[in-house]
This record gives structure tokens, C-alpha cells and sequence, in this order.
């Protein structure tokens, strides 16, 4: 049998071991993302924790993001993280997403692009109805005209790009016509149009230049032969032969797909992209 003074510190530690342990559980609840990545606060549709952008900077696409989300009802996010704490970038997009309870009147539709710096990832993740307005090829799309900026440090350009990009496509799929595979953004029939008028205007003007030109040089009366341009009994010819000289050889190496830039490769899934800046 324990004596009372005995049973008393013993009850003590018990308490202050269990109070410990609550204590270390509200504290893991209430963290929004895994320990293991950094975790953003959002105040905003900007959250720059990698310190990329400035002030002014971050405060424009601030209003831009606002005023797309605004108009077509599906919140515009841009997140930068020092490190999202490895694994798949898109993941740890949803996470976020799902937690912070982010989009456009809590309707949980928006489209964000995130930017993590440990290892140079970007995602690109659709929620809600936006999958529709943002469709595999269309998340494909946006990253390869954003990538050059990415890679050259430009983030501002980037982002800008970004949220230009995604008024048209959100405009593109409320028209009913979203950017896809067979409906190619910037690709369609204007393109080849100019470029194909711009080369037989360029084409007729070079014509006429050199035409003009072949028209004032021809100063002299053609000859048919070169014979008539001989003096007479000059030049007697008693027999011929034709003589192997030398031969060139000219190599072109063929392209494979192993020799060939493989560039930068993208990861997709159901509703978000991924890939390396």
C-alpha cells in the first residue's frame, strides 16, 4: 500500500502528463499543413511567403486576381513557398485549397498556381467547375508560355501572364467553348493566315525588285552560242576525254528522339499540372 503524500504525486504527474498530451494534440490540429512543408496564411488571392514579388508588385496582382474572380465567380489564386515539403506539388495544392476553404463566395471553384522554390516545382491545379474552363491541354498550355518567365526569374511577368491567361480561358469555357485539344488557344486559323500572306506579299515585292533590277543590267544583244563570241581560227579542238577527278561525300546526321531536347516535362492528372522552372 502507497501512503497518501505518495498517492498525491503520483496523481500529480499523471495530470500533468495527460494535460501535455491535449495540449500537443490541439496544437497539431490546428495546423493547416503538414509539418513537413511551409504553411501560408492566406489573407488574399496573393500569398508570396517566398518573398518573390514586391510590394507594388504583389498589390497588382492582388486587384487583377480579384477582379477575374470576381467576374466569372472562381477564385484566381498565386501561392510561392520556400518549400512545399516534397512529393507531389499538386497535393499539397488540394491540401491548402481544401483546408483555407479557398474560392470564389466558399463555392470551392478557383484555379491556383503555385511556385515552390526548394526545388524549382510549379503546379497548376483546378477546382470545382473550373476543371471545365481548364482542361488538361489548356493547364499544359498556360504552363508552356508562363515556363521562360519562370525560368529566367521573371515571376512578375509570370504571374501577370498567368491571370491574363486565365480571363480567357475562363471567358473561352462560359462561351461553351473551352480551350481543348481540337478548340487550341492562339493556335487557330489566323495564325497560318498572316503568316501565309505576309509570304506572297513578301514574295511579289522580291520579284519585282529583282526583275527590275535583271531589266537595267541587260545592256547586251543575247547570243544563242558561245562560238560566235571566237575569233576564227583560234581555237581547234582534235580530241576530248573526260577525267575522274575527286568525289564529295556529305553526311547529315539523323535525329532521334534520344539525341533530340526533350525540354521541360509536365505531369498531369485529372485536374492539375506540374512540372520543374
Amino acid at each position: 500500500m502507497f501512503g497518501y503524500g505518495r498517492d498525491k504525486g503520483a496523481l500529480w504527474k499523471v495530470c500533468l502528463f495527460y494535460a501535455a498530451g491535449i495540449f500537443f494534440l490541439f496544437s497539431v490540429a490546428g495546423q493547416k499543413v503538414s509539418a513537413a512543408g511551409h504553411s501560408p496564411e492566406f489573407e488574399g488571392w496573393v500569398q508570396d511567403d517566398a518573398g518573390l514579388l514586391t510590394v507594388e508588385e504583389e498589390q497588382e496582382l492582388e486587384e487583377a486576381c480579384g477582379q477575374v474572380s470576381a467576374d466569372f465567380c472562381a477564385g484566381v489564386y498565386i501561392v510561392t513557398t520556400p518549400d512545399f515539403g516534397g512529393g507531389d506539388i499538386k497535393n499539397w495544392q488540394r491540401q491548402i485549397f481544401s483546408e483555407y476553404a479557398l474560392g470564389a463566395d466558399s463555392e470551392g471553384d478557383g484555379i491556383m498556381l503555385a511556385i515552390s522554390m526548394a526545388e524549382r516545382d510549379w503546379g497548376l491545379v483546378a477546382f470545382g467547375t473550373a476543371e471545365n474552363a481548364f482542361t488538361t491541354y489548356g493547364r499544359e498550355r498556360i504552363g508552356g508560355l508562363i515556363l521562360d518567365d519562370l525560368s529566367d526569374g521573371d515571376f512578375a511577368d509570370a504571374f501577370s501572364k498567368y491571370v491574363s491567361l486565365t480571363e480567357k480561358f475562363f471567358a473561352a469555357a462560359e462561351k461553351g467553348k473551352p480551350y481543348t485539344e481540337d478548340h487550341r488557344y492562339g493556335e487557330g486559323w489566323r495564325i497560318p493566315v498572316v503568316i501565309g500572306v505576309s509570304f506572297l506579299l513578301s514574295l511579289v515585292v522580291s520579284l519585282c525588285i529583282v526583275y527590275s533590277w535583271k531589266k537595267s543590267m541587260n545592256t547586251r544583244i543575247r547570243r544563242d552560242g558561245a562560238m560566235e563570241y571566237l575569233k576564227e581560227g583560234s581555237f581547234l579542238l582534235k580530241g576530248r576525254s573526260d577525267l575522274f577527278l575527286y568525289h564529295t561525300v556529305s553526311r547529315t546526321k539523323r535525329e532521334t528522339s534520344s539525341s533530340s531536347s526533350s525540354g521541360s516535362s509536365m505531369h498531369s492528372d485529372h485536374s492539375g499540372t506540374s512540372g520543374k522552372f
